[in-house]
């Protein structure tokens, strides 16, 4: 059913049930400079991460998802720098979700958007707003199986709720992709093939997937198709210059940081990196690599999923 007082971002009227904005109480985490050292040293690096000794000085009545920022002297709050020139040409396929019984479990902010894990996900947008609105945000893992995925949906549904900004979800894991199955969609024009053509021809239109009930635009990697094997990290960096100029947000569900370079040449073109750690099974000797390898002056946080 549509609804006349609602429109998209590009002006079109909106159908679908809505997300509700339900505001939650900030939970103000107290880490210092030295918290990740403090946690490493702890575990001495081998021990699976919880939450209790990832946030030591922190109390969170959350059993599902816990979200900390890390902000130190060499990350200070991020400097907006103003997009150049014209939007490019968005054509935009419209797509509706299935059934709420036939979605995918990790779609929190769907499935249960009342639940104290939505929550979660909405401190981790007002957390990451007030770190400086980063526009482009990589969101990664030390390994496969961490959460990364999951968080970045979330994030993405979470900042995009109620039509409060433009937000383009990416896939950016060019050979495991997972989003166009999260979402139960085929892309029209997949996301890797796009960033080979736009390489060459910057002006060509984008081609982007609608979810008008979530105000969610999607670029996902066709699954069906043959996995590149690289990114392209010139054409990368071309299309995310180029989209700026669309989006308020744009989130990218990339690989595992831990054995590929591959977030290392997204981070180039990004302005922030949240990596995702799996309680009980993600260890801070994980963590602190990935750090290391990215670089903590793009880290601008970690999110300890359950």
């Amino acid at each position: 059913m549509s609804d006349p007082k609602r429109t998209g971002r590009f002006g079109e009227p909106l159908s679908g049930r809505p997300l509700p904005l339900v505001t939650q109480p900030m939970v103000a985490l107290t880490e210092d400079t030295a918290g990740v050292t403090r946690v490493e040293n702890s575990m001495q690096g081998t021990e699976p991460i919880s939450g209790a000794r990832m946030i030591e000085a922190a109390t969170v009545a959350n059993p599902h998802l816990v979200a900390f920022t890390r902000q130190t002297a060499m990350s200070p709050p991020l400097a907006k720098a103003t997009p150049a020139g014209s939007p490019p040409e968005i054509g935009l396929q419209q797509h509706h979700l299935p059934p709420e019984e036939a979605l995918d479990a990790r779609l929190a902010m769907i499935m249960d958007p009342d639940s104290e894990r939505s929550a979660s996900f909405r401190v981790l947008r007002h957390h990451l707003l007030e770190f400086g609105r980063p526009q482009v945000i990589v969101v990664s893992s030390p390994l496969h199986g961490d959460g990364k995925t999951t968080t970045a949906l979330n994030l993405a549904l979470a900042l995009a709720e109620c039509g409060r900004a433009k937000v383009l979800l990416c896939d950016g894991h060019l050979r495991r992709p997972q989003i166009a199955n999260a979402l139960k969609l085929v892309p029209p024009w997949c996301f890797a093939e796009q960033l080979a053509a736009h390489r060459n021809q910057p002006m060509l239109p984008w081609s982007i997937v609608e979810i008008p009930q979530l105000w969610l635009h999607v670029a996902a990697v066709n699954p069906r198709i043959e996995k590149t094997q690289l990114l392209d990290a010139p054409a990368f960096a071309i299309a995310m210059e180029r989209l700026r100029l669309a989006y308020e947000h744009i989130v990218i569900d990339a690989p595992p940081v831990l054995g590929s370079a591959d977030v290392n040449l997204m981070s180039d073109a990004a302005d922030a990196v949240l990596l995702a750690v799996r309680a009980r099974r993600s260890t801070a000797r994980e963590l602190r690599k990935s750090i290391e390898q990215v670089g903590a002056s793009k880290v601008v946080g970690s999110v300890l999923v359950q």
